[in-house]
């Protein structure tokens, strides 16, 4: 499957990048400033609230209608989202940036950093208005199942940001605004290429004034609101973790919680990427009234996600300690580490559970599905504000309670609410999510036992890439046999090693 090996090729692309420049930063603007561009990113993407009602759903709606073959119908909401989108922006706009220029008065900033912090928040906000004005422009590659021109944009804008910060630190005095604009810089080209892309694959798709219907806007807001009180858990739970370390614990102590949030993050891009990698089929499925087929590519896309989910998490939890500590050092490594496997924890159920959180919007039932995890969502925030008010956990208070009550949530309420909303047994899933955990334990053990045995994670880059690649091996095989199944099996040979 090309927009498979594509997905992978970009998340490889990202998480070097990340490795390489996260360092690089900090080692030039320090982790208290560093920490800013995380809580930049967390602070701009609440104003998605208003944005994601729309912008989550429009794809599903497009591509439903242009593969039921109303390809006016399918213009309608093309024209419409880019429409309302324009309008949000606007609004927002007035906002924002009065916000950003009183900035120290709503957060703790040093005085040395309160201009470049506050320029800082300006790229990334502007950032977020190229990225929704955009977002309607990726539909194309999703309604002709050519995700891996998506893939290649991506890496575009990886390749423009890594290229832009490298030459700004290297030019010019030391700012962490450079990290926001080289970011803005990176969207601009990954919009300029899914406009490309929009007009070589669907030119159907294009905006017109005429077909901007405020009566088609509505229905698909009415579908989308929900996905805006999951996007408001995601605040809650996981949004606010860095503000709350700013104001509640200490700038430098929320600039290592970012440093932790690289990894986690980037494993949580992949999870979604391969996941999403399956909904143009699902949805195409769905379409058809074909259920056992729709179960099938289900099935396939919780393994194969897990799959992959699992190398990157038990490679960590062996040889994390040592790669922090070459990674970043002069910094608290122990801190960092234990910071990063607690955020990994909370994302480990999501490895299966990631594909079953998109069958609500798939079948268009989300309202009882975003009101519990608004739920799980105001009950992390108020065991975290209590955890660090009450207890001396600080900071890994913040790292740990939003992730434990998302464990729970994957492992339980996710799972169930899906197989309710298709009609089918629970256990169909769970015989998956125990075949993931015992994967996972049994590929643990093992690491563990092969790092016990050997000497090759010591000795520094060399012998930490040695240990690494041991584990990986080791994980893929297990996960081979315990995980997969032969449909699984067949995709990754035939169409990944072959290719």
């Amino acid at each position: 499957m090309i927009n498979l090996a594509a997905s992978l090729v970009n998340f490889a692309v990202n998480l070097g990048i990340g490795f390489a420049i996260t360092p690089f930063i900090v080692g030039r603007v320090g982790a208290e400033a560093y920490g800013f561009v995380g809580l930049a990113n967390n602070m701009v993407g609440y104003a998605t609230l208003f944005t994601i009602a729309l912008n989550s759903v429009a794809g599903r709606f497009i591509t439903v209608a242009w593969h039921r073959g109303d390809k006016r119908k399918a213009d309608g909401y093309f024209s419409s989202t880019l429409a309302a989108n324009v309008l949000l922006v606007l609004m927002l706009s007035a906002v924002a940036v009065p916000l950003i220029l009183r900035l120290e008065r709503v957060i703790n900033i040093s005085p040395h950093l309160v201009a470049d912090v506050k320029c800082l928040f300006f790229f990334v906000y502007l950032n977020f208005v190229v990225s929704a004005l955009s977002t309607v422009l990726s539909v194309a590659t999703f309604v002709m199942n050519r995700l891996y021109l998506s893939s290649l944009a991506n890496i575009a804008y990886s390749l423009t940001r890594v290229v832009v910060m490298v030459v700004c630190f290297a030019l010019f005095p030391t700012y962490v605004l450079f990290v926001g604009m080289a970011t803005c810089l990176g969207t601009l080209v990954m919009a300029g290429l899914n406009y490309s892309y929009t007009r070589r694959l669907t030119p159907e798709l294009r905006f017109r004034k005429s077909a901007v219907s405020w009566r088609t806007t509505w229905e698909m807001l009415s579908s989308g609101v929900w996905n805006t009180v999951i996007k408001l858990q995601q605040i809650l739970q996981d949004g606010l973790s860095l503000l709350i370390a700013n104001l509640a614990v200490s700038p430098l102590h929320m600039g290592y919680l970012s440093i932790a949030q690289v990894v986690p993050n980037a494993l949580s891009g992949l999870m979604g990427t391969i996941s999403g990698l399956f909904s143009p089929e699902q949805t195409r499925l769905f379409a058809q009234g074909r259920p056992d087929e729709l179960f099938r590519e289900l099935a396939s896309s919780m393994r194969i996600t897990g799959f992959f989910t699992n190398i990157v998490f038990v490679t960590l939890l062996v040889n994390g300690e040592t790669f922090i500590a070459l990674w970043q050092p002069g910094q608290d490594a122990r801190m960092i580490y234990v910071l990063m496997m607690l955020t990994m924890g909370g994302f480990f159920l999501s490895g299966v559970a990631n594909t079953l959180q998109g069958v609500p919007l798939l079948v268009n039932r989300l309202r009882n599905y975003s009101l519990a995890w608004l739920g799980c969502g105001a009950a992390s925030l108020v065991l975290t504000l209590a955890c660090v008010e009450l207890t001396d956990w600080g900071i890994y208070a913040v790292g740990a309670v939003p992730q434990l009550v998302g464990f729970v949530a994957n492992l339980t309420f996710v799972p169930i609410y899906a197989a309710r909303c298709l009609r089918i047994r629970q256990r169909r899933f769970y015989l998956i999510y125990l075949q993931y955990i015992a994967a996972t334990a049994l590929a643990a053990a093992l690491g563990y036992w092969a790092s016990a045995s050997t000497s090759a994670w010591h000795g520094g880059w060399p012998g930490l890439l040695a240990g690494c690649a041991l584990t990986a091996l080791i994980t893929c095989a297990v996960d081979a046999l315990v995980l997969l199944g032969r449909r699984e099996r067949s995709i990754i040979v035939r169409r990944i090693v072959r290719k």
